[in-house]
């Protein structure tokens, strides 16, 4: 959001929060940026479970990680939220790790807004013996304001990660079945369909449609099409930069295919998060709500590349817990799908793409 939302002091970021990032934070550790007193980009890693031998120092030098990734951040805010039990005469929970995080971004020059837990209603400082319950009077004035700026609403109750794909209609994914099972029996339609030029149309169409409206034949095609992983990694950067950046694609493709080098600035780059331009939001939104159409509609070993597609939109736009949905999917119905390997390895790294609060997504 660019608009403006005044905070009066970081508890209120607390109310703000799940609007901004459009779910609600559960057992996280939420870093808000700030660039010259206004927000920047929300990130977020899984708080680790008590049972877990995590780290502190580690966790922090992830955390800093992401955040060099956001240009010019000068402050934070911290936000923990948990499920775990305490009360206002405790310190809040995990005080080591918390220490930690705030003592790593200290050390790199950030100025620390606060360091805070949130359960519930509940919340509390790590920095002060500041803690409270939400002010139901300054909540309105907070969500009034979100409202007037156009953030996400009805979060309370979502979950970060990916929102489950309901299966389709049975008579439509029989249809979508029958056409594959043709196409697969037709081996001049098969070579077709793995061709850029065939293929480019088909997709171009398909997003400029929609979803529902996409007849069962060219949901079986579009499922087709991307079994080639030449023209997969095309259609993906058809879907997140265009026709142009499709075509570009296909010739880098052609390039290494060959068993030559693609040359320095490739757009094939871009897959490991390579570049400062984000995809465009819209054109994101809708590749999302196609790809969530086809893996509704298809069985499950044709769900395998749309799955993996969409686990790289989310994470190109910094959702990495709705990345890891998506990837856990796509690996349990293919182990060794390299894609889907090479992208669970970005995530898992704590990878965030360059682009990532440089322009907006």
């Amino acid at each position: 959001m660019t608009s403006l939302v005044k905070a009066k002091r970081p508890a209120d970021f607390l109310v703000a929060l799940p609007r901004i990032l459009g779910y609600t934070p559960t057992n996280s550790i939420v870093v808000q940026t700030f660039q010259n007193r206004r927000t920047a980009a929300s990130l977020r890693v899984d708080l680790p479970a008590e049972s877990e031998q995590a780290e502190p120092r580690a966790i922090a030098d992830a955390v800093i990680r992401l955040i060099s990734r956001v240009p010019r951040v000068d402050a934070v805010l911290v936000a923990v939220y948990t499920d775990e039990a305490w009360s206002a005469r405790d310190r809040p929970p995990r005080p080591v790790l918390v220490e930690a995080i705030v003592t790593r971004m200290a050390s790199a020059g950030l100025g620390i807004v606060d360091a805070m837990c949130c359960s519930g209603r509940a919340w509390a400082s790590y920095l002060d013996a500041e803690h409270g319950v939400f002010d139901d009077q300054e909540t309105m004035r907070i969500e009034s304001e979100l409202d007037r700026v156009g953030a996400p609403r009805d979060v309370v109750g979502v979950a970060q990660g990916a929102p489950p794909i309901s299966t389709g209609p049975v008579g439509l994914r029989d249809e979508v079945a029958a056409a594959s099972a043709a196409i697969t029996h037709d081996a001049h339609d098969r070579e077709r369909l793995w061709t850029w030029s065939t293929a480019s149309v088909l997709w171009t169409d398909a997003l400029e449609s929609t979803p529902s409206d996409i007849p069962p034949q060219a949901v079986a095609a579009l499922l087709w099409s991307i079994r080639d992983k030449g023209v997969r990694d095309c259609v993906l950067m058809l879907m997140a930069w265009g026709n142009d950046a499709g075509d570009r694609a296909a010739v880098d493709t052609q390039t290494l295919q060959a068993g030559a080098a693609v040359p320095a600035g490739s757009i094939l780059e871009t897959f490991v998060g390579e570049g400062r331009i984000s995809p465009d939001g819209l054109r994101v939104e809708g590749a999302v709500r196609l790809l969530r159409r086809l893996v509704s509609l298809s069985a499950r070993p044709w769900q395998l590349a749309p799955l993996t597609m969409l686990a790289w939109f989310e994470w190109a736009r910094g959702q990495g817990s709705a990345a890891g949905d998506y990837l856990d999917e796509a690996l349990s119905i293919g182990p060794g799908y390299e894609l889907a390997r090479l992208f669970e390895q970005l995530v898992g790294m704590g990878r965030v793409p360059d682009w990532v609060g440089r322009t907006p997504a």
